[in-house]
């Protein structure tokens, strides 16, 4: 593979530090090499004008007004005769098992050409089943959907850049995926004698640690900086020009499994199909609301302990997509018996759980979109779920509240 730079100069910034930067370094753009897909078909309809849907699907980095916006912007720059359409599909503190679930509603509901996944860091960058199987459940529903959506994998790093990767290379190579590996960049970057100093106010920032040998590209531990972002996209952009004038490969067709196909079908089910019993608050959806718009079929919200549920559902995998409260509770769970199957630590997941307990209190967070997975591997068919609110709470929660939007379900007919 060639190295790529631009000759174009950019200003960027950390923090409150303001520094004119040279030419870019832009290492390899990832683990791009054939035989992986090309973008030929995505470029191929922007060079044409047509309607191009490009998804971002990830976490808090890719929500941030980052190198999503940036890398956007250079496509609506560079094909303007396009209706390029971006379709923001990154929740915070998410991973690729939540992903698994909303990839339906929340990526290919809206017809995309193109999907960037970003859930690397959320995935904690292990390599397990779970993990390459959540991952393997994304790429089989995008390409088994009506749009069959070209995909490239994205892996962002943290201020210590010693990120291992695992498991997405893995799925990535098994379907020939294109991805993209952003911390080599930064630590080429590491070498350029003009690199903005951390100002006193900076240095004296907890979040922050300058003993990390890559502070200097971060806002805190994981999300970058507009320095980080900014190479993070020239790193993006970089690989993408050479797929401007690539063949134009026919629509990707599934392989064998890698994994399994558990996470291949998934949905969120509404909470109004459980049988409540107690003081539950049952309210409608409602778009203009912020804290619970994501959730199109209305939201359960019990009010205090005792407050309990039952919930039937055919399946193999099954979690809660659910929110923190400031006076958010804790919950036990019981599927079927109550009992589980062996575990496998190796796995990664909770494979075979019929049991356990969940906490919604803010901890040291903030009110936010949640989501618990419960369990996966069981037995494909009927099962039922029983949850109680308990008595118990966090210190920091100021309530008994459970506030559920969908029940996730994967692994079903």
């Amino acid at each position: 593979m060639h190295r790529l730079a631009f000759a174009t100069p950019l200003f960027l910034a950390v923090a409150v530090i303001a520094a004119e930067m040279p030419n870019p370094i832009i290492p390899d753009a990832g683990y791009t090499a054939p035989p992986r897909r090309t973008l030929g078909r995505v470029f191929q309809k922007l060079k044409a004008g047509e309607d191009v849907g490009i998804a971002y699907f990830g976490g808090s980095i890719t929500a941030a007004p980052g190198w999503r916006v940036k890398t956007f912007k250079w496509f609506k720059e560079t094909f303007p005769k396009a209706t390029v359409r971006e379709i923001n599909a990154a929740i915070g503190g998410t991973g690729s098992d939540l992903g698994a679930f909303r990839c339906g509603q929340d990526v290919i509901a809206q017809r995309p050409d193109l999907v960037f996944v970003e859930f690397n860091i959320n995935d904690g960058s292990p390599t397990n089943d779970f993990r390459k199987a959540t991952m393997e459940g994304i790429v089989r529903q995008l390409w088994s959907s009506p749009t069959k959506p070209e995909i490239v994998f994205v892996y962002t790093t943290s201020r210590d850049l010693n990120c291992k990767r695992g498991s997405h290379p893995a799925v990535a190579k098994h379907y020939n995926i294109p991805d993209i590996d952003l911390q080599p960049p930064l630590v080429a970057a590491l070498s350029r004698p003009d690199l903005p100093k951390p100002t006193e106010a900076q240095v004296k920032n907890p979040k922050l640690n300058w003993k990390a040998v890559g502070q200097v590209f971060m806002g805190d531990s994981v999300h970058p900086n507009d320095l980080g972002h900014t190479i993070y996209c020239d790193t993006i952009v970089a690989y993408l020009k050479t797929q401007v004038n690539a063949k134009p490969l026919p629509a990707p067709k599934l392989p064998k499994l890698l994994m399994s196909d558990e996470f291949g079908v998934a949905e969120l089910v509404a909470p109004n199909t459980a049988k409540l019993e107690g003081d539950w608050e049952v309210m409608p959806a409602n778009e203009k609301n912020g804290f619970i718009n994501r959730y199109k079929g209305g939201v359960i919200n019990a009010r205090k302990a005792g407050d309990s549920l039952t919930f039937e559902f055919e399946g193999s995998a099954l979690g809660i997509y659910q929110n923190v409260q400031k006076d958010g509770g804790k919950y036990e769970w019981t599927i079927d018996d109550g009992v589980d199957a062996k575990t496998d630590p190796a796995h990664g997941g909770p494979k075979g759980k019929k049991h356990g307990k969940v906490d919604t209190a803010p901890g040291p967070y903030f009110p936010r979109y949640h989501y618990a997975t419960l369990t996966c591997g069981l037995t494909p068919g009927k099962h039922t779920l029983k949850i109680k609110v308990l008595e118990e709470r966090d210190k920091t929660s100021t309530g008994n509240r459970l506030l559920i939007g969908y029940f996730m379900v994967a692994g079903g007919k």
